[in-house]
């Protein structure tokens, strides 16, 4: 359904991360050169992996049911599923080889080199879900806005059940005991299909 085998991180929104105003900042050429060669390095480190569900909907009041017999409580994603027939569920993740990068850049005291990566990666894995919800977006037309847990009324903690649901165990992507995901650079969505 949905394939993607390749991620780029581009500059401008790298910069952006960094906190650099491209319309205000000028970057001497030893720091842009190191972000360059950091961001073309963790750009290697990049091992994109999506996990799709899909289910027929009904909702009654603040619940959302699916016909395989997940279901969400949540005001806020019935307000967004409503007028669907269907909701679609993704997780991806760029895998942890960038964090891990972080981490020794950050035990070797590279601070500048450590913060790149870690922002690097947050572009990467944005760019990921982009791209995944554009292929969904061609192939399905009609779709609401993404939504990801942890925002309104949409607990951090239904990140479990969603994430079970979607099947992203089964590429790597697990949850610490505050439900944040593992590996960092993860996000998962619903995405309502009308007809």
């Amino acid at each position: 359904m949905i394939n993607i085998t390749k991620v780029e991180i581009p500059y401008d929104e790298l910069l952006a991360r960094l906190g650099y105003l491209k319309a205000k900042t000028k970057l001497d050429a030893k720091t842009e050169t190191l972000i360059k060669e950091n961001s073309q390095f963790a750009e290697k480190l990049i091992k994109p992996k999506i996990a799709v569900v899909s289910a027929n909907i009904e909702i009654r009041g603040n619940i959302v049911f699916f016909e395989d017999g997940y279901k969400i409580e949540s005001s806020n994603i019935a307000k967004l599923l409503n007028g669907c027939f269907k909701a679609v569920g993704l997780a991806v993740t760029i895998g942890s080889a960038i964090e891990h990068k972080r981490d020794a850049l950050i035990a070797a005291k590279e601070t500048f080199a450590a913060l790149i990566f870690d922002a690097a990666g947050s572009v990467a894995v944005e760019e990921l879900i982009s791209e995944a919800d554009n292929q969904l977006k061609a192939k399905e037309i009609h779709t609401t806005k993404r939504f990801s847990p942890g925002y309104g009324d949409w607990h951090i903690s239904a990140q479990a059940d969603f994430l079970k649901w979607i099947g992203a165990d089964k590429i790597g992507i697990a949850l610490t005991p505050n439900f944040l995901m593992k590996p960092e650079k993860s996000v998962s969505a619903i995405i309502g299909v009308y007809k």
